[in-house]
């Protein structure tokens, strides 16, 4: 490349990633690089036979154009050094597969490399698996169900229960193989609204749901040996939320109640690093820290509008949210000041229905959203990495309601398409 008479600027190279290290002395390079050629003197400089995709974040943004475009573009002179920080590419997502079902899909959740679960309106839980077969449909709901949760297969042979899901009518069901087929092992009773939310926490003892009551209440995963409608006595719960007629399954009942949002707790997540934390958002605007222990609201951080998801981060130890202004949130738990934003998303056009940190990433996040489309974050940019729309025209601008990591690099996510 002859570059004798090419404009060209300083830039300093740099990487968080330790194996991508290089040093980090200005070189000088043509202005009008985009990324496919600084990729290619980061693999150089590394030494890399087979080359490495990168992408460039400056100043927060992703560099989408040249190095010349973005210096015009924010007014920049080319006689400063520009910092460049390089992290590895994603490949742009394609769809792979698609699950029919013939109503809204309203919750997803992974159970394994090779199955998941889905909540639809139609009042049925399926478990598909990676061949697009639906192995079981779970009907014991009387309503529409709002929320699933997967337990992990570690945890099936102690508790016995794979699956937990939550219902417009007011209960929760956990379900379990016996006598080698799917069915239900206990319903949870308790709450006097519908349940809109089910976390399940990391060592599979327990599980809390939250409700269009105000509450959260925290349960024992454990098939109890007899129902204990006792207990609901004493919990004061109304006729409406007791054992149905002819309802056949086991009853139980919560171990704790969590009270202090004011309406409906639309989302709930376990805290994977101290599992006796828990995580709420709701209609009250409020993103809530809970000690499920003494049942004690540690923390409240408000926002400017409803809370409609909400998701916690083992690897960034960040809380994302989504939320009814079309925005996506993030927050972090561990400081003292808990009015901070950390970080505000937006490129979404509708309600931000769901969030997802991948699996084994601290910085990439997806969300879902009632403008029909997914969008995927690298959070050390302001703007999205990628934009998902739906494959079929007809189903352009239907809600997006549900999204969940499926292994490490597939997203699964339903709504009103079914």
């Amino acid at each position: 490349m002859d570059t004798a008479n090419e404009a060209q600027v300083q830039i300093r190279l740099v990487a968080k990633q330790k194996k991508y290290e290089i040093p980090d002395a200005p070189i000088v390079v043509p202005q009008q690089l985009q990324r496919y050629g600084l990729s290619e003197i980061v693999n150089h400089l590394l030494g890399h036979e087979k080359p490495v995709p990168f992408d460039f974040l400056v100043d927060g943004q992703f560099l989408r154009d040249s190095i010349s475009g973005y210096l015009k573009a924010h007014d920049l002179s080319a006689e400063n050094i520009l910092t460049l920080e390089y992290v590895e590419s994603m490949l742009p997502p394609t769809e792979i597969a698609s699950y029919s079902h013939d109503d809204w899909i309203s919750s997803i959740a992974t159970a394994s490399a090779e199955r998941f679960v889905v909540g639809s309106y139609d009042g049925i839980v399926r478990v598909w698996n990676a061949q697009s077969e639906c192995e079981s449909e779970l009907r014991g709901h009387e309503s529409a169900v709002k929320c699933v949760a997967a337990a992990s297969l570690e945890s099936t042979k102690r508790s016995k229960v794979e699956i937990v899901s939550g219902s417009q009518d007011q209960t929760a069901i956990a379900w379990g193989s016996k006598s080698g087929q799917r069915k239900a092992l206990y319903v949870a009773r308790g709450h006097t609204d519908s349940i809109e939310a089910v976390a399940i926490n990391p060592a599979n003892t327990h599980f809390v749901t939250a409700s269009a009551d105000s509450t959260i209440r925290f349960w024992s995963l454990a098939v109890p040996k007899e129902s204990e409608d006792a207990q609901l006595e004493e919990q004061d719960v109304a006729p409406a939320a007791k054992k149905r007629k002819g309802a056949s399954a086991i009853t139980k009942a919560a171990v704790g109640t969590l009270s202090g949002h004011v309406g409906a707790v639309t989302s709930v997540c376990f805290d994977t690093d101290h599992e006796q934390h828990v995580y709420s958002g709701g209609w009250d605007h409020s993103v809530r820290t809970w000690d499920v222990a003494s049942g004690v609201n540690v923390a409240t951080s408000l926002c400017d509008k409803v809370v409609l998801d909400v998701d916690y981060s083992q690897h960034s130890r960040l809380i994302a949210t989504g939320h009814a202004d079309r925005a996506v949130r993030l927050w972090d738990p561990r400081t003292s000041d808990n009015t901070v934003v950390k970080l505000r998303l937006t490129s979404h056009k509708g309600f931000v229905s769901s969030v997802a940190w991948a699996p084994s990433s601290a910085y990439m996040l997806a969300s879902a959203s009632h403008d029909g489309t997914i969008k995927v974050w690298d959070v050390r940019s302001r703007t999205p990495l990628y934009t998902v729309a739906a494959a079929s025209a007809s189903d352009a601008d239907k809600k997006l309601l549900a999204l969940d990591w499926h292994q490490q690099s597939l997203l699964l996510a339903g709504g009103e398409s079914g």
